[in-house]
């Protein structure tokens, strides 16, 4: 049997017409991962984010990882640890956020410790956030965790 023009358009049309329909279903199963859950609303707020990364450029070597058999470690220079007022310590997963961990950090701290029973083997990203006499500083790294 012959083909003509108009059946081997009219086939290319519903092959193509199938692969389009099967991506869009793809791409509706996958999930949406935010930074934030409140992440449009952070947009507004990016001239003092400015501000902080600028202030904390400074710090951003002043923080030591490192992996030990039973625990991500966070070691902080004693310069900065000792002007820490209150903080936050984030592990970010990237790729699930379902997976981030979230630590408060007290004043003076000099050593923050996760689990690794409560992590997953690979990236991520420590943003490390703290204030220190009313002004905010903030690094943000990624590391790996094995």
């Amino acid at each position: 049997m012959k083909i003509n023009w108009g059946t081997g358009i009219l086939l290319f049309m519903i092959l193509f017409l199938m692969a389009a329909g099967g991506f869009i279903y793809f791409a509706a199963q996958q999930g949406i991962n935010l930074v934030h859950k409140d992440y449009y609303e952070k947009g507004v707020d990016y001239t003092q984010r400015m501000e902080t990364d600028a202030r904390s450029v400074r710090y951003r070597n002043a923080f030591k990882i490192s992996n030990s058999a039973n625990a991500f470690v966070v070691n902080v220079e004693k310069s900065v640890s000792d002007k820490i007022d209150s903080g936050s310590v984030i592990l970010f997963r990237p790729s699930d956020s379902g997976k981030d961990i979230q630590m408060t950090v007290k004043p003076k701290t000099s050593e923050i410790r996760f689990p690794k029973k409560n992590l997953i083997h690979g990236r991520y990203i420590l943003k490390f956030s703290w204030y220190s006499e009313g002004l905010k500083y903030e690094i943000d790294r990624p590391v790996n965790v094995q």
